[in-house]
Parts: structure tokens; C-alpha cells; sequence
């Protein structure tokens, strides 16, 4: 045989083996696992292909660039004669790396023919993928007594992986650009930066009767679009592919993310609903001070269904009052937190004459918890009751895991699909869950530390350290982190201080956030910085060269006492030298309170300004004193 057409052969049957066998390393965007037709069941279907089934279960394995960082991601293949959802029989359940990610059911329309094939898309939790092997299985589902299985087609899957582009913002960092915000800050604590996302900065705010959003280009500061409407109501922002969702009382805008132009508009019941969240093509979102969680169709803003939570053993007398967190989504459950009150005292309470006596007031019951939702149906699935305990934090979900942290400072972890406790650990200090990285929660304790993520092992503390994850965001390298006027980058793993900036106008910054390459922060001068890599200036971090006016009074104070002690040593009227360098000491002294005014916060700077008023009064009195003086004794002489 020729060689040629044998290495032909040889090539032909290699591919042939390869598309066969369901595996894949990706390093795109798309991995294809497998494109032949499968039939999962328990018995013959003529109109399947193959029409006999292959088992219960299908498994493929694929290989993930530990590299990869996944933003979002999605399961798509081709189903036939599967039973409409949601459905408590027959439901045929898909897990990756043992988690389950959803039901195959829950994709298809109801009344759906049984022949007809439907294109099914199941959003997945990036934390879910494993660096390097994974694992996805399908399996049918049976009915109630397990003694026959759903009998149904499926090919061509496939993952589809959008990646987040690698943080490699090396310090030192340089000011890459500024931008002013439109609003005056007063003496609050700087906003964060909203939202960032698809390569542009969103701010929201309700400013002095106004509500604001504006869009900044992230590359340029360059500012996109702004929209403003009257009316005292906060604002809240989502992102999903191109879109921006605005939430402000109880009505949601879909826009153009890039433009700023309406969508659609939808107002949903009257009470004000929080930060959204959004999974797959479903914004789920809840009401801060009332009892509802809703999950709202993205493309459209129809409702898809509504949660009213209640505690059933509360009195039907009296007044109830509630509040629920955020919610956490891993796409196939829906947890959040909640605080329940009731008291059964409805009449005016009556004041006691003695006005060292309290009113007699019953204590109200008050009730704490997690509760999780079937993210499909809005359907309750698990409910932990805190035992007399009170949530300080929200949850936070990371793989199969939601952790919250209760008031004797225990964190706990609880399984996502059962409510069950995994692991508990108390460290004796306020704890609160900031990041979940490559199987590490890193825990801002009154020193921050890290733990397993699975086991709730403490990994490492940082005792002594500056560095705080709360003010902090986090990469895999590297923490940055902000004080009142500087950025502080730490090592992730050892917390050991990098590289610290010049100071930053403003008498405080808000955290930063990390998104394309830059860092971002607000000063409390209503002042936006990027940061990107770039040289260490000679003496300052390059853009903050103002920050040399923080040091004037440093530098100008000891240069007086430098000259005050050479004319005095070099000029025999002592007193004239003395009063003449009191005189300028006050003229130092309000240019150094002008230099610190922006790094102080205005109150404190006021209180410090009338002491220091009154003292550069007495110095210049004393000056004039020593001046008279020493004029007097130069004519005597």
C-alpha cells in the first residue's frame, strides 16, 4: 500500500475514534462533547435512534485549561420525547462534577409533541467546573415507585464558556485616567462603582431628589450615556448579555447597555425591590423590606413566578414585619435569607407618669433563617431555621455550598440541594465571607484569614496585617485593597504587603473593583480613578503628584525650624528674629491647613481648624509681643 494512503487511513480513523469517543480539552470558547445520538431509558422506542436504550445514565468527561476563567456558561443539546416540566416524575436530571445543574424537563414547553425536537440551553455556575477533569451525567428519570424510566433522545452537546479576561494588573500603578462624578459627596463614605461590565462603568445613585445612572467607558473615561429622573428613589443595576437592568422601586428598565435606550419598562407589585440577579435568561430578585422573591423573564419582563413568604405560626392579630436579603442562584436553587417580627400589641402604648419607669411592651417574636427555592418554579424546597441565633451576614453560595455566619461568630456551610449542615467553625471573631477563589473563602475576621471551602479548615490568618478583604477586591495573585487615601496591594497567599500608592485627594476612597486590566476607585471628592500597570515615579505614584501638597506642612514647618535656629545663631537681636518667625510661622500654618483640607473629613476638619485658628491667634499675639520688642531694643542699642 502506498505510503501516503495508508497515512491517510491511519489520520481518517483516529478522527473517526476521536469524535466518538465523548471528551474534549477546550481551549475555546465552545467545547463540543459529543455529537451522535443517544437513547436513555428502560425500554424499546421505535421512533428513538438508536431505538434501543443504552442504560439509565450517560457520562462524558472533558478536560478544562486550568488557566480558564469562566464568566458564564451553558449546556446546549437536542432532546426528543422528553416530559414536559416541571414535572415530579420522570424528571431527567443533569450533573456536572456530581452537582446537579438542572432537569432536562424544565427546558421543555409544555404540550410539547413527542416527536417534535426541542433545543434545550441549561445556564451553569462557573464555580462548578473543576480546573483540568470534569465530569457531565444525564440520567432518566423514573416515576414514583422507580419502576419505569422516561424513555428519551438527545444530541449534540455541547459547553458554551464565555471567559473573563485574565487580571494581570502587576503593580506598581500609574493613574490611567480621571473622571468627575456630577454629585456632591458631603461627608458620606465614597459610592462604589455600581457595576462593570462589557468594557463600561455604570453609577448609579439617588443625588439631593434625583435619580442617576451613568456610563463611563472603562478604557477611556469617556462618558457614554447618563439618564436622570426626578424622585428620591434609590437605584439598583443587573447586567446580562448587552442589556442593563435598573431597578428602582418597584419597577425594572431593560436597556441598552451601551446606549441607554429603553427596552422595556415593566412595574412589578408596590414594593420596592433590591439588587438584581441574573442566571441564564431569568433576573430573580427580591424586596428588601417586605416578603417576596420573584423570577423575571430577561428578554421580555414577564413574570415568571412570584414567592410570598410567611410564617404560618405567627398570630393573625397584631402586625408582622419583613426582610429578606439578596438572593444566591446556582441556576437549579434559589436561597436566600430572612427576618420575620410579630408582635401582638396593637393598642396605643400607654406611658408611664414616672418618667424613670419604661412602657410595659410585650417583646415581639422575631424569626431567622435560609430559605431555598426551586429556581424553575419558585416552589420551596428546604427552610434552616437559626436556633435562636441572629445573621449578621448574607449568604454567599460557591459550588454546592451556601455559608452564612450566625451570631455566636459560627460560619456554617449548608448542602444547596437539602439545607443539611456540612461544616461549622467558630474563630471567636466577627466573620464575613468576601471571595471564593480556586476552592479558598477568603473571611474578613477582625484579622482576615482564608479557609477550605469544602471543609471549613482555616488555611491562614493574617495577624498584624493592613490588609482587609471587605475594602478589598481579589485575584489570584494579588489583594488590592484601599484605606482612606492609599491602595495597598497584598500578597493573596501570605498577605505580606507589595506596593502601597502615593496618597489619593480625598479624605477617604471606596473599594476598588478590577475590570479589563484596571483598577478602579472613588475618592471622596467625587473624583473617579483608573489605575493600570505602569513605572514608579520618582517620588510619587505617577498621576498623584498633588499629593506632594500633603507633606508641605512637614517639609515647610521643619525648614522653619531649620531657619529659625541659623538667625538665631547669626543675628544677635534675638527678639526681633523670634517675633518676625512667629509672625510667618501663622502664614505657614494656614497654608498647611489649606494643603491637609482635602485629605480631612469636613467636620473633623472644622473642629481642627477652630483649634488651630485660635492657636495661630495666640502665636501671632506672642509675635507681635516678641516684634515690639525686639524693635524697641534695636533703637536702645
Amino acid at each position: 500500500m502506498c505510503p501516503a494512503i495508508k497515512n491517510s487511513l491511519i489520520l481518517a480513523l483516529l478522527l473517526l475514534v476521536f469524535t466518538v469517543i465523548p471528551a474534549s480539552v477546550a481551549s475555546a470558547t465552545e467545547i463540543v462533547l459529543d455529537t451522535g445520538h443517544h437513547h436513555l431509558g428502560d425500554d424499546f422506542k421505535e421512533k428513538l435512534n438508536p431505538v434501543d436504550p443504552e442504560g439509565l445514565v450517560y457520562t462524558a468527561n472533558f478536560t478544562l485549561d486550568p488557566l480558564m476563567d469562566i464568566e458564564s456558561a451553558e449546556l446546549t443539546l437536542t432532546g426528543i420525547s422528553i416530559v414536559p416540566g416541571p414535572t415530579d416524575e420522570f424528571s431527567d436530571e443533569v450533573y456536572l462534577n456530581g452537582i446537579e445543574i438542572g432537569s432536562l424537563n424544565d427546558y421543555v414547553p409544555a404540550e410539547t409533541p413527542d416527536s417534535v425536537a426541542v433545543n434545550i440551553s441549561i445556564p451553569v455556575h462557573p464555580s462548578l467546573f473543576n480546573p483540568g477533569n470534569n465530569t457531565l451525567k444525564i440520567r432518566a428519570g423514573s416515576d414514583v415507585n422507580g419502576s419505569n424510566y422516561d424513555d428519551f433522545e438527545f444530541y449534540d452537546v455541547s459547553f458554551h464558556l464565555n471567559e473573563t479576561e485574565p487580571v494581570t494588573l502587576e503593580p506598581p500603578l500609574k493613574v490611567a485616567w480621571t473622571y468627575e462624578l456630577p454629585w456632591e459627596l458631603g461627608y458620606e463614605i465614597p459610592p462604589e462603582v455600581t457595576l462593570a461590565a462589557g468594557g463600561v462603568l455604570y453609577f448609579a445613585r439617588e443625588d439631593f431628589g434625583k435619580t442617576i445612572i451613568i456610563a463611563v467607558d472603562a478604557e477611556t473615561g469617556v462618558l457614554l450615556w447618563s439618564k436622570e429622573w426626578d424622585g428620591e428613589q434609590g437605584v439598583s443595576l443587573g447586567y446580562n448579555d448587552g442589556v442593563l437592568f435598573s431597578v428602582h422601586s418597584s419597577n425594572i428598565d431593560a436597556l441598552d447597555a451601551k446606549t441607554g435606550k429603553l427596552l422595556w419598562s415593566k412595574k412589578y407589585l408596590s414594593a420596592s425591590w433590591g439588587t438584581p440577579v441574573i442566571f441564564g435568561n431569568t433576573l430573580f430578585i427580591s424586596t428588601p423590606d417586605d416578603r417576596y422573591v420573584a423570577a423575571i423573564d430577561a428578554g421580555n419582563g414577564a413574570l415568571k413566578w412570584e414567592y410570598e413568604f410567611n410564617i404560618t405560626d405567627f398570630e393573625t392579630e397584631g402586625s408582622s414585619y419583613y426582610r429578606l436579603s439578596g438572593p444566591v442562584v446556582n441556576g437549579n436553587i434559589v436561597v436566600f435569607r430572612y427576618y420575620a417580627s410579630h408582635s401582638t400589641y396593637t393598642e396605643p402604648i400607654a406611658i408611664p407618669e414616672d418618667p424613670e419607669l419604661e412602657p410595659n411592651l410585650e417583646k415581639p417574636i422575631v424569626k431567622e433563617g435560609l430559605i431555598a427555592l426551586n429556581a424553575h418554579t419558585g416552589k420551596a424546597i428546604w427552610e434552616y431555621v437559626y436556633p435562636g441565633e441572629v445573621l449578621y451576614f448574607e449568604p454567599f453560595l460557591y459550588r454546592d455550598l451556601v455559608y452564612t455566619t450566625l451570631s455566636e461568630r459560627d460560619i456554617i456551610a449548608l448542602s444547596v440541594e437539602s439545607g443539611e449542615e456540612v461544616w461549622k467553625t467558630n474563630n471567636g471573631k466577627w466573620s464575613n465571607i468576601v471571595e471564593a477563589i480556586n476552592g479558598k473563602l477568603f473571611v474578613d475576621f477582625s484579622s482576615p484569614g482564608i479557609l477550605q471551602a469544602e471543609t471549613g479548615e482555616i488555611l491562614n490568618e493574617y495577624p498584624g496585617s493592613k490588609v482587609s478583604f471587605s475594602s478589598s477586591v481579589i485575584s489570584d495573585k494579588f489583594v488590592y485593597s484601599t484605606d482612606r487615601n492609599n491602595i495597598h496591594v497584598f500578597n493573596s497567599s501570605t498577605g505580606e504587603p507589595i506596593w502601597s500608592s502615593s496618597k489619593i485627594k480625598g479624605y477617604d476612597l471606596s473599594k476598588p473593583i478590577l475590570h479589563k486590566g484596571k483598577l478602579y476607585l472613588i475618592s471622596s471628592e467625587g473624583t473617579l480613578y483608573a489605575f493600570e500597570h505602569g513605572e514608579e515615579g520618582m517620588f510619587f505614584t505617577k498621576g498623584l503628584e498633588s499629593s506632594a501638597l500633603y507633606y508641605f506642612p512637614h517639609i515647610a514647618i521643619a525648614a522653619m525650624l531649620i531657619l529659625l535656629v541659623i538667625l538665631l545663631i547669626k543675628v544677635k537681636n534675638r527678639a526681633l528674629i523670634f517675633g518676625s518667625w512667629l509672625i510667618a510661622l501663622t502664614g505657614v500654618i494656614f497654608l498647611s491647613l489649606k494643603a491637609l483640607e482635602p485629605y480631612i473629613v469636613g467636620f473633623v476638619f472644622g473642629l481642627m481648624s477652630a483649634f488651630v485658628f485660635l492657636f495661630m491667634f495666640i502665636i501671632f499675639l506672642i509675635g507681635i509681643a516678641f516684634l515690639r520688642y525686639g524693635i524697641r531694643k534695636g533703637k536702645q542699642s
